[in-house]
């Protein structure tokens, strides 16, 4: 039996740590991103988006979240005039969600915004742990990414 209390056991464990790490950054990011009127998941569809046209269900898809989900994402995305809807010409019954001048704009703004928040989250590393640290999550992200779809 350890001689350790329970809490200190819990609150040294790694997994235990990655997800208070995990929740740190995502509360840092939906303030950063509010600046925008947007939030995180909102933000991570629109640049999914900028990068290629897509049907909603590609979309969701990618971005893993439910149908229901995105569709509240996209209705806000197309309210804020970030995203069209437009007919795909290749087939009739599906639309792609295309990103418009304002959402490129905005994307670009709020990614060139987050490299700052990202390296004074990351400021107590030293660019080489930094490097490390997130050739390690990647690894482990890859490892694991298709357990949590």
């Amino acid at each position: 039996m350890s001689t350790r209390g329970a809490a200190e056991r819990i609150s040294t464990a790694t997994g235990y740590m990655l997800a208070r790490l995990g929740d740190f950054a995502r509360q840092r990011i939906e303030e950063e991103v509010d600046r925008w009127g947007l939030t995180g998941k909102q933000l991570r569809v629109l640049a999914y988006a900028r990068d290629a046209a897509m049907s909603q269900r590609d979309l969701t898809a990618l971005a893993r979240m439910d149908r229901t989900t995105m569709t509240a994402v996209i209705n806000t995305l197309e309210r804020l005039r970030y995203v069209s809807r437009v007919r795909n010409t290749a087939d009739r019954r599906k639309y792609l969600i295309t990103v418009t001048e304002d959402g490129a704009r905005v994307v670009e703004e709020v990614l060139a915004h987050m490299v700052k928040v990202e390296a004074d989250f990351l400021g107590p590393l030293t660019p080489v742990e930094r490097s490390l640290l997130n050739n390690m999550v990647a690894r482990l992200f890859a490892a694991h990414d298709h357990e949590c779809a």
